[in-house]
């Protein structure tokens, strides 16, 4: 088998699983919540703690983190976890660790075992604490030139549609669904740029009920050609597994 770990590191929870990066399958997994106001080390320790009692000493581990990761696997943003400066392959010695972004791991993921599977082209997109995406072309996550490039509008979508700004209104009906449609919108933009064969949606608020269905009333009628305005609009084929599948994948790239 080749197994490596993935850790899924969000706003909310920290997900680990033991991945069978041949098939997807999560051999078995361990989740904490994340508390990220306790402070980044206090995070990285958890991710540390979790790998130990998943057994992984001689895997590759990769992390997925809800952070801006530039093209040499630095954490360059401090929205949620603050990662920016620690020494995050040191918490894991001796084993191999490679960090990305969530997003572009979760994109790997639905591109390989998911909705993006046989697709040429796709949007995945994350909303969950907050919000962003990732252009998927021939199975490979666009990174950009310095591995920004899942940034979600400007300003940031996330800033009126994410869990953290939502707080309890997340649970809201009609909360969620002026969400879906700001997150709609935007797509529609990055749609009528790109032209991609579909839109892959997932996070928690994201894989919320009617959430999707906002989405895609928000976006066809801003989508410009005719031909593009039909696209697939769909819920992640993987849900919550995929960020530690593709977390796990990310690690047995970056080891070959």
């Amino acid at each position: 088998m080749t197994l490596a770990l993935g850790i899924d590191v969000g706003g909310t929870k920290i997900v680990a699983g033991l991945v069978e990066t041949a098939n997807g399958e999560v051999v078995r997994s361990e989740r904490v919540p994340t508390r990220p106001e306790r402070g980044g080390d206090a995070v990285l320790a958890d991710c540390a703690g979790l790998a130990e009692r998943l057994g992984a000493s001689d895997a590759p581990v990769g992390v997925g983190i809800c952070e801006v990761v530039d093209l040499d696997g630095r954490v360059t943003s401090a929205e949620t976890v603050d990662w920016r400066g620690l020494d995050v392959a040191s918490a894991f010695s001796p084993a191999s660790v490679t960090v990305e972004s969530d997003i572009r791991a979760a994109a790997v993921a639905e591109a390989r075992f998911g909705a993006g599977a046989g697709l040429e082209s796709f949007l995945h997109v994350g909303v969950g604490t907050g919000a962003s995406a990732c252009l998927v072309v021939g199975g490979r996550p666009h990174r950009g030139a310095h591995g920004n490039a899942i940034i979600l509008g400007a300003p940031p979508v996330e800033q009126v549609a994410g869990g953290a700004i939502l707080g309890d209104r997340a649970h809201d009906p009609a909360a969620r669904g002026e969400a879906a449609a700001a997150v709609g919108r935007v797509l529609a933009v990055l749609v009528n740029a790109l032209d991609p064969e579909a839109v892959v949606v997932g996070g928690g608020i994201g894989s919320s009920p009617g959430f999707v269905d906002g989405i895609a009333a928000a976006l066809r009628p801003e989508v410009w050609c005719e031909s593009t305005r039909g696209l697939p609009i769909v819920m992640s084929a993987l849900g919550e597994p995929g960020g530690v599948i593709g977390a796990a994948l990310a690690a047995v790239e970056a080891s070959r």
